[in-house]
């Protein structure tokens, strides 16, 4: 299954606006392939004068490499700009459930802690579907243009960065889970025999007064 689609199926409905534009990454790339196809043609056509064959050739070197440096400018700047969407995204959340977790350790609501485990599960599914959104179209960039620079971008700006939004998951998902054992057993029994109807723990600081 191509990538897209699997993004599509596996979105999380109410998320959909947040996730990485995976499809319009892949059309700008798509467009830029272009560019660089019709720039090579042009490249590859007769120039006549062979007095001035080293003069134009200069000048094609010259704007070919300007040229490619504008492309990759232009692919990983849109590429930040839906990191950036992405992860601001991430961050309230995470300034969401250190509240929730902290108001869930005084909670005798099962239902309510297992609402919120739900939706911890459900950002860990959102931040590892744009990771691998990104490492997808960085990997077709690279090989579209025959380069690394996409690699080295998903390596040192991305990739580590969301393995720790993951770690930080991670740990609520623990201290969710344990706060409910801790007062009533496995949470997977609960979450498997039952669905919330809301899905979503929806937070309220006055409901701790």
């Amino acid at each position: 299954m191509k990538f897209g689609k699997y993004l599509r199926n596996n979105m999380i409905s109410r998320y959909e606006e947040i996730y990485i534009d995976y499809k319009g990454l892949k059309k700008l790339l798509m467009d830029l392939g272009a560019v660089e196809e019709e720039r090579k043609s042009k490249q590859a056509k007769p120039h006549g004068n062979n007095n001035n064959n080293n003069n134009k050739n200069y000048i094609l070197q010259f704007q070919a490499s300007q040229q490619v440096s504008d492309r990759n400018s232009k692919f990983l700047l849109s590429v930040w700009n839906q990191f950036q969407k992405v992860d601001r995204f991430i961050q309230d959340n995470e300034k969401d459930l250190s509240s929730k977790s902290n108001y869930m350790e005084s909670s005798k609501d099962a239902q309510l802690i297992i609402s919120c485990i739900k939706e911890v599960e459900e950002l860990q599914s959102f931040v590892q579907l744009n990771l691998d959104g990104f490492r997808k179209i960085l990997k077709k960039f690279d090989k579209k243009f025959t380069i690394t620079i996409g690699h080295e971008y998903f390596k040192n700006m991305i990739y580590s960065h969301f393995q720790a939004k993951i770690s930080v998951l991670n740990y609520y998902s623990s201290k969710l889970s344990n706060i409910y054992s801790l007062q009533f057993g496995d949470p997977e029994e609960l979450k498997n025999s039952e669905r919330s109807e809301s899905g979503v723990f929806s937070f309220c600081m006055d409901e701790q007064e």
